[in-house]
């Protein structure tokens, strides 16, 4: 590990949470090193994948994107990428001339394997309202199924919905490191707070994580060259030059404000069976998040004890 100075945190998050977005703002952070979903690449494609029903779809898709040239190395190769080795020649590797090792990763890539949990991190979560992630959700899986000619039913809880529809996993983790002391306050963002007021979550995420803020984390370049720059599974780099689940990511430059969920009465029956069963997780994680009252509250009381 790097000196004491380093700060490394992980940002534990749900699919389509701006999660991506987020990590491109921590791009403008000072000699910073990037990693983009390291555990969730091994639960997926991994030799030790946790989701073994989706190896004839993951055939079809390694056969494309083997065929794809980045014209960068972005990492590892996902398919020899077990957790031991993320853990240790990603997660734990040197990174001396960085000031800040930011991760971005899914928790319900950890969840069943928690003791493979990187030491000298500071970990935080990224949630958002169900209705909003498991539409955007359906809308990926039907584009990457129609590209790499796969079928990925989101009413089957096999295909690319956890067992407990990701929001349960982060839970599960929030709990796990309250109860273990590895993280006894765990900062939980919701995304829509973060697109409503960027400035003032991003100001407080810097404080409770140990980072530096600076105001140019509030725009960024369009693109990605930057992410070039990250340390990233290659087949989900190759994968997204085909599917494009990272598009709007790569092409943001702020974060803009959100518009309503829909109604829940209105949602398609396998849309709502995923929000039915991950609501109760997200209530009781949204109630816990950071939020300008919250934070009001800490600070009178942080002023008290002085």
């Amino acid at each position: 590990m790097a000196d004491d100075k380093q700060v490394r945190v992980i940002l534990w998050c749900v699919p389509r949470t701006v999660s991506t977005a987020f990590a491109k703002c921590m791009s403008n952070l000072d000699d910073v090193q990037i990693i983009n979903e390291p555990y969730v690449s091994a639960f997926i494609r991994g030799p030790e994948m946790f989701q073994p029903s989706l190896a004839k779809n993951q055939v079809k898709i390694m056969a494309k994107t083997s065929q794809v040239d980045l014209g960068f190395d972005a990492g590892w190769e996902t398919d020899k990428a077990t957790y031991k080795s993320i853990k240790e020649n990603v997660l734990m590797a040197e990174y001396p001339d960085k000031k800040v090792v930011f991760v971005k990763d899914m928790a319900y890539g950890i969840a069943w394997k928690l003791h493979m949990l990187p030491e000298g991190y500071r970990h935080a979560f990224l949630i958002r309202n169900p209705v909003k992630v498991f539409l955007s959700w359906k809308k990926v899986l039907e584009k990457v199924g129609k590209v790499h000619e796969c079928e990925y039913p989101l009413e089957n809880n096999n295909n690319l919905t956890s067992e407990k529809y990701f929001f349960g996993e982060s839970f599960q983790l929030y709990e796990h490191l309250v109860k273990t002391g590895i993280e006894p306050n765990p900062v939980i963002i919701d995304s829509d707070d973060l697109l409503e007021n960027p400035e003032f979550i991003l100001r407080e995420f810097c404080k409770r994580t140990g980072i530096q803020y600076k105001d140019e984390l509030l725009s960024w370049n369009a693109g990605d060259s930057v992410v070039q720059k990250w340390k990233f599974s290659k087949h989900f780099m190759k994968g997204n030059q085909l599917s494009g689940y990272y598009n709007n990511a790569f092409a943001s430059q702020s974060f803009y404000k959100s518009n309503p969920p829909a109604d829940r009465a209105d949602l398609q029956e396998d849309v709502k069976i995923c929000v039915e069963a991950s609501m109760p997780y997200y209530e009781k994680m949204y109630a816990l998040r950071l939020h300008e009252k919250k934070a009001i509250i800490i600070l009178l009381w942080d002023f008290k004890k002085c």
